[in-house]
């Protein structure tokens, strides 16, 4: 089998900053208007203070773009790692981390119609029927809540229209890549409009398994997404919005590192899937006196299951087992002032409540002794068992927020806002081990006075245990942005915000005893200043941000010590983070028929305080795991016109500095820099009824990781991203 490398999703030009992309056979290229909806309004990007970038459906289809982690090549800022699917870590600014178990909440939010995603694992959502993906670089707790210190990824979906519209679209690829999407919108009635997308994307092994003599690393992924829109007169308009969504995978958990790229020995394919769907009601009225009040009632149910050979070797070693459910109900109420006055606002009352439980377990078979614990290996049979962590928690939170925009003159203006929040959550937790043979392990427990009876765990430090308690927390996040808008074309800003990750519980394997099975809130102080312009006869488009945001109480895994002296490694509040760095979109359209893009991100993301009581060695002044400090993309795109119509070529480049796993910073944690290109060409005729693409990417077949570290015997590990890839996409366009 060839040797495989990682691709770069963003294929064409002028994707990565312009959302609304339109079909350029008659017209050729322009700068169009990004509209977003960041503070929940509908505004042009280029007026609104915040750092933020945003893709349009036709730029996402252009892409290829399936789901969110496929815009971390075009959207520098963002950035993902781990091992994909249900255990896939991502993030902005360098704040990358995903929520492991139940009792951890992930640091970026994601919004699909102003509803709350709870979950690490439901954060990569497919991306079909979207009108806008907005990428909000920074914390957004204000008007997004806790749980954005790196900021927000807020999906709008597009509305159910009047006439008929919509697009057919088939893809075929090398490495057994298919995909089939639809998408249909149009009115039922004169009142009532409805829409419906459809996709099924899947993709061939990836690996050579030598031991079993099999390929795999394939997945499979359905997806739907259903809206009704009632609009009875100018006053009401009410949308119900339904979801569905799952994932099947056999990507290994991480292969041995010292393998050739894409091989793997483990002695049984490992299984991955996740699911969730959702029902969403979004009610908007409009008073005779301009003041608009809004509903948005959300329910989300999200689940995964996931069954992978920690050991990675032939040998029978360890299995781990995990199973997560998550169910949570979201309630928010605002209102809002006009938007022609000076002074515009929206207050609010936000409800969230969410239950989460998780059955998990790890097996350690005879191999764990016979390889590693020769002493015990005579009582392999009778020592093998299993550890099981199954655990419920309930999760309560209320919000009350307000932001608005003071006009002070034609040129300045203040922008500010607050939100207080109180959560409460509850936590019940055990922690059991069943060896094979209670009788044989408690009769050598009795000899030898080894805690055998709680094997294999034990052997590890994860004695049963149980663990319930209660806690409380509350946070006051500000925002104040003072902007000056130079001219019609120019934005100059500087914003301060705040924000709070919530604390909560290690409800996971735990070695050691339980000393540090709670942990504290997180909060972050963030200052940016921005620029937003246009020039050249609206033919370039600048923007830029210069940020420092300041964490304390920082959430990280660590090396701790209990009172007993015995250290463990688990989540809790380390100490002080900084990052700092510069980002910049630039698109120029010289001609009708020549567009650049240039995107890039400068960071430096580092632990200012990292200390760590368990006795290892202090990581203050590591960098944070994930974030490069050199990240960009370089794209242009030509148009040849023809008298039956256009062809459109497109050429990208993409740089992606070295970084680290994990806080230790470690040789064996390492990704080094690589780069991708990719490439795109095109056909679409005049009538633009249709569309035919060839496209490419990682043309070079660029060998690099998607995550780097130990696994549990210190083996290192690796889990690669993809090959080059290539096909053609063939799309037919409704109500042209």
């Amino acid at each position: 089998m060839q040797l495989r490398k990682k691709t770069t999703l963003a294929l064409a030009v002028a994707l990565a900053s312009t959302p609304v992309f339109a079909q350029v056979a008659s017209s050729g290229f322009a700068l169009e208007e990004v509209i977003v909806t960041a503070q929940k309004r509908q505004e042009n990007l280029q007026d609104v203070p915040v750092s933020a970038q945003a893709f349009g459906a036709e730029a996402l289809r252009v892409l290829g773009a399936d789901s969110v982690t496929d815009l971390i090549f075009a959207a520098p800022s963002l950035n993902a790692g781990g091992l994909g699917g249900s255990q896939q870590q991502i993030g902005i600014r360098g704040i990358v981390d995903y929520s492991r178990n139940p009792g951890v909440d992930p640091r970026m939010g994601v919004y699909i119609d102003e509803i709350y995603q709870g979950q690490g694992y439901t954060a990569d959502q497919p991306l079909l029927g979207i009108e806008t993906v907005e990428i909000l670089r920074g914390p957004q707790g204000t008007l997004f809540g806790k749980n954005t210190v790196s900021g927000a990824i807020n999906l709008v979906t597009k509305a159910p229209t009047e006439t008929t519209e919509g697009e057919l679209a088939l893809t075929y690829g090398n490495e057994g890549q298919a995909r089939a999407q639809a998408y249909i919108s149009g009115g039922l009635s004169s009142t009532v409009f409805a829409s419906l997308a459809l996709t099924y994307d899947q993709r061939g092994e990836l690996y050579d398994n030598t031991f079993l003599n099999i390929e795999t690393g394939d997945y499979d992924r359905s997806s739907g997404r259903a809206k009704v829109r009632w609009a009875p007169d100018d006053q009401l308009d009410v949308t119900l919005s339904l979801d569905y969504s799952e994932r099947n995978s056999t990507d290994p958990t991480g292969v041995e590192a010292a393998l050739p790229a894409f091989q793997t020995r483990a002695n049984f394919e490992a299984a991955d899937q996740t699911q969730f769907w959702g029902v969403g009601l979004k009610a908007d009225y409009q008073l005779a006196n301009g003041y608009q009040l809004v509903s948005i009632t959300g329910y989300r149910d999200a689940e995964f299951s996931l069954t992978g050979d920690d050991d990675m070797t032939p040998a029978k070693i360890q299995t781990t087992n995990f199973d997560e459910f998550n169910e949570q109900f979201t309630q928010e109420l605002r209102i809002q002032s006009p938007e022609d006055q000076d002074l515009t606002w929206l207050a609010g009352l936000y409800y969230y409540d969410s239950d989460r439980s998780t059955q998990r377990n790890v097996r350690f078979d005879e191999d764990l002794y016979n390889l590693l614990i020769p002493a015990l290996a005579p009582f392999a049979s009778a020592l093998s068992g299993t550890g099981e962590v199954p655990s419920v928690l309930g999760h309560t939170s209320y919000a009350a927020f307000f932001h608005a925009d003071w006009a002070i003159s034609e040129q300045l203006s203040l922008t500010f806002g607050a939100r207080y929040t109180s959560d409460e959550k509850e936590v019940d937790w055990t922690q059991t081990n069943y060896p094979d043979s209670p009788q044989t392990a408690a009769a050598l427990q009795a000899a030898t006075g080894l805690p055998l009876t709680q094997a294999p765990g034990a052997l590890f430090g994860a004695v049963n245990s149980a663990y319930s308690d209660k806690r409380s927390e509350n946070d006051f996040s500000p925002m104040v942005a003072l902007n000056y808008q130079m001219n019609d074309s120019t934005l100059l800003y500087a914003r301060y915000a705040g924000a709070a990750k919530s604390g909560g519980y290690n409800a996971d394997f735990m070695t050691n005893g339980l000393e540090f099975f709670e942990y504290d809130q997180e909060t972050v102080d963030s200052y940016e200043l921005g620029l937003k312009t246009t020039a050249l006869d609206d033919k370039l488009r600048v923007n830029l941000a210069a940020f420092e945001m300041r964490f304390d109480d920082y959430q990280v895994f660590q090396f701790l010590e209990n009172s007993s002296g015995a250290t463990s490694v688990e989540l809790t509040n380390a100490g002080k983070v900084s990052v700092s760095g510069l980002e910049a979109e630039i698109t120029w359209v010289p001609t009708d028929n020549l567009r650049f893009v240039a995107n890039g991100t400068l960071i430096d993301a580092k632990y200012d305080e990292f200390e760590n009581p368990g006795g290892g060695a202090p990581f203050s002044g590591n960098a944070l795991p994930y974030a490069p400090d050199l990240k960009y993309f370089l794209a242009v795109q030509y148009r040849v016109p023809m008298s039956s119509g256009a062809v459109i070529f497109d050429v990208d480049y993409t740089y992606v500095d070295d970084q680290f796993t994990d806080p230790g910073n470690l040789v064996v944690d390492q990704i080094d820099s690589y780069d991708l290109l990719g490439a795109r060409m095109a056909y679409v005729p005049m009538s633009e009824k249709w569309e035919l693409a060839l496209w490419g990417r990682n043309l070079g077949d660029t060998e690099y990781a998607r995550s780097n570290n130990d696994n549990f015997l210190g083996t290192p590990r690796t889990f690669w991203g993809d090959p080059r890839l290539f096909g053609a996409t063939f799309t037919y366009f409704l109500g042209n």
